[in-house]
């Protein structure tokens, strides 16, 4: 009976042993010495490839500790968790992300996730301030002076992959290329130097209960690009950054991968300098089969917003259940306060220009300095648009000055100019239909504001139920 118990004892103490450890490297137990200071990059790299070797797992970064790192590539079959308290934190030096050019590298990595409580740190500052360094004086501020917005093989623009980086440049904090069956989840990632996260090419994608908070004084860190992916659900997230929140877009250096299409953006909060959700830079392609409900937005320089000026196509896109409130902020960030924006017009008078139709805008509540913009260009008009049950109320401007549009990227048209504003300005459309909707800016009451509604060009034009109230006119 004594051995008997012993050996019960025995066994159940291995097999609690085996369970705790089951796949789960800890990167203290490899070497990682979290104190901020070391950098902790090839243990780390090093846990992730053993637990991916051994078929997959988790690789473990417990709380309390920051661990300083350069470029990690993550490996398939790996959840990399970030236990609550543990951060994660980019090195100061640009070169530390070479050549991948991103904090958090994977390609052709399949079943791979980032998961847990804990912090991605992306040291904004501390990488421009380097840059700053090797290149202005240490004057960030140096008239003429800005850092390259990317660094490394997969600029998304411009720079082929087999070509050098010509000076330093900021990298993005997690860039995943065509990899399959991708989870972010309960991640807090913040003070992106550039875009923090750009999927390219990827499929199966979930994204769900994120925070990403960037500076609003940082150009380019954007919050999520979709790039050339499909079956993509982001959801129940916050965003909180000076560029782009969310932005779906077909880049030129990634052609090879196809479409962005199936792409659902559900019950995220969103505050942006820019574009707080956007489909954009559709230079080959389509992005097609789109949805965006029951969003927040507030503080955005621009809400929901289509622009396209090249050879691509943007089609089948619905925002629903969205309450929006834009404000004016400086020229620097592209946007004059409007709640949606929809253009089309080429790049240069050379472009062959893609279509855009098929647009849907229903159950919108808009509070903006700016009233709705859908400028299409001729021979090539917006065509199928919807704008149902759409709320907006024109509201005082804040103290940057108001009474300008803004179609950045301009391609052909001036990108800033005075105009006085409309609440409703459009041009170029075929079956445009605006219906029991309610546009009031009667509120300013200045002279930044102009007529009700300013159309031209707008065949098949529509409007049932519709109130456009400009001070004391009803229309």
């Amino acid at each position: 009976m004594k051995y008997l118990l012993t050996l019960l004892i025995l066994l159940s103490t291995n097999l609690a042993h085996a369970d705790s450890n089951d796949g789960i490297l800890n990167v203290l137990d490899l070497g990682a010495k979290g104190d901020g200071k070391t950098l902790d990059t090839p243990f780390i790299q090093k846990a992730i490839n053993a637990c991916s070797a051994n078929g997959g797992g988790q690789v473990l970064l417990p709380p309390g500790k920051t661990f300083l790192t350069g470029s990690l590539t993550l490996r398939s079959n790996v959840d990399l968790h970030l236990a609550t308290g543990s951060i994660l934190k980019g090195s100061p030096n640009w070169r530390d992300y070479l050549p991948a050019g991103s904090f958090l590298f994977a390609k052709d990595a399949a079943n791979i996730s980032i998961t847990g409580n804990g912090t991605i740190d992306g040291n904004d500052t501390a990488i421009w301030q380097k840059l700053a360094d090797e290149e202005a004086g240490g004057d960030i501020n140096k008239p003429g002076w800005w850092p390259n917005s990317f660094i490394g093989d997969y600029w998304p623009f411009d720079k082929k992959p087999d070509e050098p980086d010509k000076t330093g440049g900021r990298p993005m904090m997690l860039i995943l290329l065509a990899c399959d069956k991708v989870r972010l989840q309960n991640i807090t990632l913040r003070a992106a130097p550039s875009w923090t996260v750009h999927l390219v090419g990827c499929q199966d994608v979930a994204i769900s209960d994120i925070s990403i908070r960037n500076s609003w004084e940082v150009a380019n860190n954007d919050g999520i690009d979709v790039d050339h992916c499909r079956n993509v659900r982001i959801a129940n997230s916050l965003i909180d950054c000076a560029d782009d929140c969310i932005v779906l877009k077909n880049t030129p250096n990634f052609e090879s991968y196809g479409d962005c299409q199936q792409i659902t953006v559900t019950g995220c909060t969103l505050h942006s300098r820019s574009a707080a959700l956007k489909v954009d830079e559709i230079y080959t392609g389509t992005a097609r089969d789109i949805v965006f409900d029951a969003c927040t937005i507030s503080h955005s320089n621009r809400g929901l917003a289509i622009q396209l000026r090249d050879a691509g196509n943007i089609e089948n896109v619905i925002f629903s259940n969205i309450v929006v409130e834009t404000e004016f902020q400086p020229h620097k960030w592209w946007g004059a306060g409007e709640p949606i924006q929809v253009t089309n017009f080429p790049r240069t008078l050379e472009t062959k220009l893609g279509h855009v139709k098929n647009i849907r805008f229903t159950n919108i509540i808009a509070r903006g300095q700016n009233g709705l913009i859908i400028q299409g260009w001729p021979g090539n008009p917006i065509d199928d648009i919807t704008l149902d049950n759409v709320k907006l109320d024109l509201i005082p401007a804040n103290p940057t000055k108001g009474g300008f549009e803004d179609f950045r990227p301009q391609g052909v048209f001036k990108g800033v100019f005075q105009s006085k504003l409309p609440g409703l300005y459009i041009r170029e459309t075929r079956n445009l239909a605006i219906r029991n909707s309610r546009i009031d800016w009667s509120a300013p009451g200045n002279d930044s504001y102009g007529p009700a509604m300013d159309r031209d060009n707008s065949e098949g034009f529509e409007m049932q139920n519709v109130f456009l109230i400009a001070r004391t006119t009803r229309f």
